[in-house]
């Protein structure tokens, strides 16, 4: 448990680092080759990050025919719909674009390969955190539990290990779900002014269980019916997007406290009888 909590933990920097590289990179593209940025959704993808090593100009990508560009896609594992891309990248690249000064081009073209090489060696250091981290997790009795919840199964999810590393496996770390929901930051704090009592946000947490909480909350809203109509619920009543998915995920602790405590896998079908069993005293 201890070295799952420190390897997600560890890669969660190394994805801080990512995205600070990224931006970097999108900030130098947009200087002289701002094409660059429509030829790929995601720039820290593989695909992209060894087009613009090949590619590293708009001159260099404009010369480049589409023989040569239907052979990049093909070399590259699990593009999407390889004929139309190729297409849709020679007919970007052919498009009249704003030419940059020489001097920029040279610069700019100069740092964007450094970028790209350092974003390719840290791609595959978080890959090879992800195989850690998989192996780690699936060796645990509580794994089941985790892969269970909405968002949470598959090679390619973060989250299930994630929560597992800081929720822990200590039944007895917890009085009762008040205290999880109060370490998580996801209940909100009371704050009393004269006869006036406000509920705030609670700051005072540990802030990776919020965040890996607040991440799959909002996942959860995709996959969930239940959960996605609750988020809608506080977003009529005024809450912002933040702090409606903040109390989505109060409800996800409690759920998740209660599988946790009996160890039984998470099923919507438990959960929706649950909830109408609750429902029927107050009707």
């Amino acid at each position: 448990m201890a070295e799952l909590k420190a390897l997600t933990r560890d890669q969660d920097l190394l994805v801080q680092e990512q995205t600070r590289l990224v931006n970097r990179l999108i900030a130098a593209l947009r200087a002289y080759y701002p094409v660059a940025l429509e030829l790929f959704d995601r720039l820290h993808q593989p695909s992209a990050l060894a087009f613009l090593a090949r590619y590293p100009t708009p001159e260099q990508a404009q010369r480049a025919t589409r023989v040569e560009l239907a052979a990049f896609v093909h070399e590259q594992p699990h593009f999407p719909q390889p004929e139309r891309a190729v297409e849709r990248l020679w007919g970007l690249l052919q498009s009249s674009q704003l030419v940059a000064a020489p001097v920029t081009t040279r610069t700019k073209a100069r740092l964007v390969s450094v970028l790209v090489r350092q974003l390719q060696a840290l791609h595959d250091d978080i890959a090879a955190y992800d195989q850690e981290l998989l192996r780690l997790f699936r060796s645990h009795p509580d794994s089941a539990l985790f892969a269970s919840l909405p968002s949470c199964a598959g090679k390619a999810t973060r989250l299930a290990p994630r929560l597992l590393a800081e929720i822990g496996d200590d039944r007895a770390r917890y009085e009762q779900r008040a205290g999880l929901q109060a370490l998580a930051g996801t209940a909100p704090r009371p704050k009393s002014s004269g006869m006036v009592v406000t509920a705030q946000k609670r700051h005072a947490c540990v802030r990776p269980l919020r965040n890996v909480l607040h991440q799959f909350a909002r996942c959860a809203i995709r996959e969930e019916e239940w959960a996605a109509a609750y988020y809608h619920k506080k977003r009529r009543e005024g809450k912002r997007h933040h702090a409606a998915v903040r109390a989505l995920a109060n409800i996800w602790v409690r759920i998740i406290y209660a599988l946790w405590q009996s160890g039984t896998r998470y099923d919507v079908a438990i959960f929706h009888a649950a909830q109408g069993a609750h429902a029927c005293p107050a009707a």
